[in-house]
Order: C-alpha cells, then structure tokens, then sequence
C-alpha cells in the first residue's frame, strides 16, 4: 500500500474520532500530521525517532488533558 493510500485511510478514520472537547478532532490530526512527518526526515536522516514521537505524543496529551479538564479555548492554550 503507498504512502499516500495510507494517510488517507488514517485521516478518513480521524474524522470519526468523538469529539470528546472542542478542537480535541484537530488535535489528533495535528499530532499525526507532525509524526508522519517525522517518519518522513527520519527515512532522509536517521534521528531518535522514538524520542521525537514520545516528545509529540506527551505535548499532545497535556494539551488535550488542560483543555478537557478546564474548558479552555484552543487560543488561549496556543499563546
């Protein structure tokens, strides 16, 4: 399967993620946008590719904790 049938496959999926608090959808597509292109640099150059997901993945799950827990708005987290 190439690459391009795969993201598909993985966005269309995102879209029927329950939107457990608003912007919580995007989030998850944010995140697997940022890692697939990780996977991406790291076919052209070598990195600790786990180290950089974790690092993604942990950013995310504050982000989504702090606005679950509190109702904040996505631009106030932002800035």
């Amino acid at each position: 399967m190439n690459d391009k049938k795969v993201v598909s496959i993985i966005f269309k999926q995102c879209q029927e993620i329950e939107e457990r608090c608003e912007g919580y959808r995007e989030a998850i597509i944010e995140l697997i946008t940022e890692i697939l292109d990780c996977e991406r640099r790291h076919r052209i150059s070598p990195t600790n590719i786990q180290k950089l997901i974790n690092d993604k993945c942990n950013a995310a799950a504050r982000f989504l904790a702090a606005k679950h827990s509190h109702g904040i708005d996505m631009e106030e987290i932002d800035s």
